[in-house]
């Protein structure tokens, strides 16, 4: 193949050990460039592009590609969910765009390969290891013959991390880090996509660390250890033939990210296997103080239990219980749940309840709100709860079927009984959230959310433009979201939109308190409102100049 421009599509991923949906860019990504790079290609030889970018001027774009020598399609959504900054490629987009491609050679990359859906549109399904069949078009070298893959990635990231800057998002941007790939366990769970991985590696702390100060130096400011299966098995050490936490290791990532990101707003990271916890209470209590002490505020640890009924469990082989579940939540509550300056949690655990699998029954539903309710009763912390339905890949034979009614009035419960209570222990009226960033406008209310992992939708009254960002206060909840105003919050700038949102306010004091002269402070507010409400309430949430 003679060297010409390369286009990488990026059609967004989200899988068991990794997300790369807007706001964040996945790893795949970033080495599939570096290889590029690698491969002797200049910088103005490689077009990157995102999906959303494609469909939003899709004949210009479509022109653009077909210019490439090669295009590479990064795509996979085998846990799919419901995203607000971006949406998934779709096989049927990838179809539709590999039929119009008709000269670029297509090579299809990304957990989608490991799905086991044959697109036959494409012309080449890439290596497990993002860029190396790219790179091996370019340089008709087998790079895996001479280097071992952590080699390979590490150096791949480091060139790569200069793509970030493409991103629409940047510099709003969470960089997903991997620090090793596939499952840790002899057998995973019967249906997930990690056991389909035939290529596992750690990476590097050296490797890891050099990638955040690129990333850094670029002018990268989130950063989320997302992508593995078990934070706390990184570089795992070996007792009695399992695996236990390394916290000198961990220690040593989180420091060492520290020191080469000093100025970085936000350090999270996404899955821990409960049972490690529960197996290692003691170590895994060292590990879980040490991030605490070094990430960022609002973080939060997935617990894969995906059922409470021990019969789904044993048939799914999945790797905990309920009781060594409920251990890690108490442990991780003791060790990493205690609050910031501004009241927002360090650590908390999230807890993923997967349906449609083996040996689900009538009574799985009801086992699942019994644990949920326990955790209540405990008076624990866990920041979310995601209930999802199982995405049957290679033949994987789904259990017991729901009706939608069923199902409706089953996360119905959950949202009034569980989410809306913990959301109010969790962010408590007044809870600061800063850097909130606006991603949609709807009627009177704007979404937003912060950069992080799994955070929280934000209502804020009022109209503003899609990428405004702004601190906010909280104020009141919904099931799975929570309602702010802007901090600081003027009363006398305020519109009426957003003095109907304060607490107990409602219209007519709204507009009392709109038309209103300059108001100069809570004693004049309580004349205004002629001693009808208690203004004590908002001692926290507004200021008058």
């Amino acid at each position: 193949m003679s060297r010409q421009k390369v286009s990488i599509l990026d059609g967004y991923l989200d899988e068991p050990s990794c997300l790369g949906v807007p706001p964040y860019i996945a790893p795949h990504v970033r080495y599939t460039y570096g290889a590029l790079r690698d491969a002797g290609l200049a910088k103005e030889e490689i077009d990157y592009l995102t999906i959303d970018q494609f469909r939003d001027n899709k004949e210009e774009l479509l022109n653009r590609l077909k210019m490439s020598q090669a295009v590479v399609i990064i795509a996979g959504t085998t846990v799919p969910g419901k995203y607000l900054g971006g949406k998934p490629i779709s096989l049927q987009e990838i179809e539709s765009l590999t039929e119009r491609l008709q000269s670029p050679e297509v090579i299809l990359s990304g957990p989608i390969i490991n799905s086991g859906l044959k697109i036959n549109s494409v012309d080449k399904t890439a290596s497990e290891i993002p860029g190396l069949t790219v790179y091996q078009e370019f340089t008709n070298n087998n790079l895996i013959t001479e280097l071992d893959p952590v080699e390979i990635v590490d150096r791949w990231a480091r060139l790569g991390a200069v793509v970030t800057t493409k991103h629409p998002n940047f510099p709003y941007l969470v960089c997903e880090l991997e620090t090793f790939r596939g499952c840790p366990r002899e057998e995973n769970c019967a249906f997930c996509s990690e056991g389909f991985k035939e290529i596992t590696y750690h990476r590097s702390l050296e490797g890891i660390i050099g990638e955040v100060a690129e990333l850094s130096s670029l002018g990268n400011q989130y950063f989320r250890l997302g992508c593995q299966t078990d934070l706390l098995l990184y570089q795992a050490e070996e007792q009695e033939g399992r695996l236990c936490p390394n916290p000198e290791v961990i220690k040593s990532l989180y420091t060492g990210i520290r020191e080469v990101a000093s100025d970085l707003k936000t350090l999270h990271m996404d899955n821990i296997n409960p049972a490690t916890i529960a197996d290692f209470p003691d170590r895994s209590a060292e590990v879980l103080e040490m991030i605490a002490a070094y990430n960022t505020a609002g973080d939060i640890a997935a617990f894969g239990l995906e059922s409470a009924d021990p019969q789904v469990l044993e048939a799914n082989n999945i790797g905990t219980t309920p009781d060594k579940t409920m251990q890690a939540i108490e442990i991780m509550n003791q060790a990493s749940g205690y609050r910031d300056e501004d009241g927002v949690p360090k650590l908390l655990p999230g807890l993923n309840l997967l349906h449609g699998l083996k040996g689900e029954r009538e009574q799985t539903m009801e086992l699942n709100l019994k644990f949920l309710h326990k955790i209540i009763e405990k008076d624990l912390l866990v920041r979310r709860i995601n209930v999802r339905q199982v995405n049957a890949l290679q033949g994987y034979e789904t259990g017991y079927n729901y009706s939608k009614q069923e199902f409706k009035e089953y996360k119905d419960k959950i949202n009034e009984e569980i989410n809306q209570p913990m959301l109010k222990r969790v962010f408590p009226k007044g809870t600061l959230l800063k850097e909130v960033i606006v991603e949609k406008s709807q009627g009177k209310i704007s979404f937003g959310r912060q950069l992080g992992t799994y955070p929280i939708l934000i209502g804020v009254p009022g109209q503003r433009q899609v990428g405004k960002v702004f601190d906010v206060k909280v104020i009141d909840y919904g099931y799975r979201s929570v309602t702010g105003i802007p901090w600081p919050f003027n009363l006398n700038q305020a519109g009426l939109a957003e003095l109907e949102a304060l607490p107990g306010i409602g219209k007519k004091r709204a507009m009392r308190i709109f038309m209103a002269d300059k108001i100069k402070d809570l004693d004049e507010l309580n004349r205004v409102l002629d001693y009808s409400y208690d203004v004590e309430q908002l001692r926290n949430l507004v200021i008058f100049n």
